[in-house]
C-alpha cells in the first residue's frame, strides 16, 4: 500500500488541478474525471490490486470509483490540500475513509438539560444539571451531588 501513496497523489493532483474554479463554471467537470480515469488506468496491476482491495470493489470498477470518491471528495470539502500534505508526511489523513466510502464521523454532541421554568440549567463535570431557580449554579462541577 505505501508504494501505491505516490500514484494515489498523482491522481489526487490531477482531480485537483482539473476542477472547475468558481470564476470558470463553464468547464466540464468529467475532464478532470477522465484524466484521473487515464491515470488509474496506467497503474501497475498490484497498485491496482491493493487498491481495490483497500476499498472493497473489483479491478474493473476500481478506476471510476476512485475517481468518482476523490472527486466528491475535494468538491465536498472533506479533502483538501492539507491532507495531500499530511499523505506525504505519512501522518493521518481523511483520504482513506473517503476512497473507501465511509461518511464522515458525526460530531459528538452534549446533551442538554431539559427547560423548565422552576429551574436553571448547569454544567458540571459530566454534564449538565439542574438547580433551583433561587439558587445559584455552584462554581464546582462537583457540587450537585
Amino acid at each position: 500500500m505505501k508504494k501505491s501513496i505516490p500514484l494515489l497523489l498523482g491522481a489526487v493532483v490531477v482531480l485537483a488541478v482539473c476542477q472547475p474554479s468558481q470564476a470558470s463554471a463553464k468547464r466540464d467537470p468529467k475532464a478532470g474525471a477522465a484524466g484521473c480515469i487515464d491515470v488509474v488506468h496506467s497503474w501497475n496491476t498490484t497498485a491496482k490490486h491493493g487498491m481495490a482491495s483497500f476499498m472493497g470493489v473489483s479491478l474493473e470498477r476500481l478506476p471510476a470509483l476512485f475517481c468518482q470518491r476523490l472527486y466528491d471528495g475535494i468538491h465536498s470539502g472533506r479533502i483538501s490540500y492539507s491532507d495531500i500534505n499530511r499523505l506525504q508526511l505519512d501522518q493521518p489523513t481523511e483520504i482513506w475513509m473517503v476512497l473507501k466510502g465511509k461518511p464522515k464521523p458525526a460530531a459528538p454532541t452534549r446533551s442538554q438539560a431539559p427547560r423548565s421554568s422552576n429551574f436553571r440549567n448547569c454544567s458540571g463535570v459530566d454534564g449538565a444539571f439542574q438547580v433551583p431557580i433561587s439558587q445559584k449554579c455552584p462554581l464546582s462541577g462537583w457540587a450537585h451531588y
